[in-house]
């Protein structure tokens, strides 16, 4: 059914979700033939059950399930603020649906039969997109720690810094002297792992961005939709 293109192993899981037993084997054979982990589930509701929601990868999920369908299941995962990139699979080119769930935020969305090529080319840029946002995540996690260490003298320092205010500027918004800001400007750079007004400010951005990514309770979310 599908091809077999050479790929470097990795270490991510596609879990795959589909009714049909058959196209769920095939497909998990496919790609631990190439190197990548593989599991298989009958439903969301087996999904939700059994499967390791940590580990990095993406999800090939079937529109139409038994029970919770593909849309309520992206829908749940969605809730619970789950990072796993969804690619949606289908057997009939319903658009309405599609569109829905690419506005929901669905990585892709293939028709059945599917072609060998566009099938791994598409998982693999959602695994590598995955692999980014869990990395833009553990960087966000240092920033927080970081942050979490300065007094509130140094992070009044680090907000006007990151604004490009020189220490006079700063001694006359904080009402001290030269000296102190940089007392605390240097304090304030040693505790965020800062080497430069770059790195300050690149810490600073990082921490007025939203987490993409809190630990999840997906079987909670579940009873609450």
């Amino acid at each position: 059914m599908l091809e077999n293109p050479c790929a470097e192993p990795t270490n991510a899981t596609v879990h795959i979700i589909d009714d049909d037993a058959n196209l769920r084997l095939s497909l998990q054979n496919f790609f631990e033939s190439i190197g990548m982990e593989a599991d298989e589930f009958g439903s969301a509701d087996e999904f939700l059950e059994v499967a390791d929601l940590s580990v990095p990868g993406c999800i090939l999920l079937d529109v139409k399930l038994p029970g919770m369908n593909g849309i309520e299941l992206q829908a749940c995962l969605k809730a619970a603020g789950h990072p796993l990139p969804i690619i949606f699979m289908s057997g009939n080119a319903n658009v309405s649906i599609s569109v829905h769930a690419m506005k929901e935020g669905a990585f892709d969305f293939l028709l059945k039969p599917f072609d060998g090529k566009t099938l791994i080319e598409t998982v693999r840029l959602a695994v590598r997109r995955n692999a980014e946002l869990r990395e833009q995540e553990a960087a966000l996690s240092i920033s927080r720690a970081c942050a979490e260490r300065l007094t509130p003298r140094e992070a009044e320092v680090f907000a006007f810094v990151s604004r490009g205010l020189l220490n006079k500027q700063i001694a006359y918004e904080m009402n001290i002297s030269e000296i102190m800001v940089k007392l605390h400007r240097g304090r304030m750079m040693r505790k965020l792992q800062a080497r430069s007004l770059v790195d300050v400010v690149r810490r600073f951005d990082q921490l007025q961005q939203p987490s993409r990514r809190e630990t999840p309770d997906v079987r909670r979310a579940v009873v609450r939709a």
